[in-house]
């Protein structure tokens, strides 16, 4: 017997027993493989809808979510600091914190190691500034960032305390005259 009548017999056997308009419908059970995954499927899904939903034991994606911002926010201390306690610090141990968090940020690389400014990032040691002359504006530029213009914002990787360290070093800066200094940005401040 060819291979060609062997295939037709075989089919012969697996035809159904009611077909439509004439058209005939084969028995061809899908691979094991795929019935395999099948049922592995729906056990998995008994398990999950066992331990989300009727035992109660996972937490839904709100308190999922919730805990992972809560884990973050323990982890960079973030915690924000209201507008009357905003000022800069004056002490020497909270100027060299925020002396070495400017190194650490590589804050140089856009600044310059002195504030001076560069290529990048505007001078810091002149009287001319571009996004407001206080320390509350400096506070906002660090914390915020100008993504306009390069400038990345902090929030999310330091606390407003430590933003507030950076800002008050930054603020020493002024006056400075670093060699090398960028051409004064921005509006003069008075």
């Amino acid at each position: 017997m060819s291979e060609e009548n062997k295939q037709i017999v075989e089919q012969e056997d697996n035809i159904m027993d009611h077909d439509y308009d004439g058209i005939k419908e084969l028995d061809n059970p899908p691979p094991r493989w795929i019935m395999l995954m099948f049922y592995i499927t729906i056990g998995w899904s008994i398990i999950y809808a066992a331990y989300f939903f009727w035992l109660k034991e996972g937490d839904h994606q709100d308190a999922e979510y919730a805990r992972k911002s809560m884990a973050h926010d323990e982890k960079y201390q973030i915690e924000t600091i209201s507008a009357d306690d905003l000022a800069a610090f004056t002490d020497e141990a909270s100027i060299a914190e925020g002396k070495q968090i400017y190194t650490d940020l590589a804050c140089m690389a856009c600044h310059g190691m002195n504030g001076e400014g560069n290529a990048i990032g505007p001078n810091l040691t002149d009287e001319y500034t571009l996004h407001g002359c206080d320390f509350q504006s400096a506070f906002h530029t660090i914390k915020e960032g100008v993504p306009a213009k390069g400038m990345t914002a902090y929030k999310t990787q330091m606390s407003d305390e430590k933003i507030q360290k950076v800002a008050s070093y930054i603020m020493t800066l002024r006056g400075t005259n670093p060699a090398n200094a960028k051409d004064p940005q921005g509006e003069k401040c008075e």
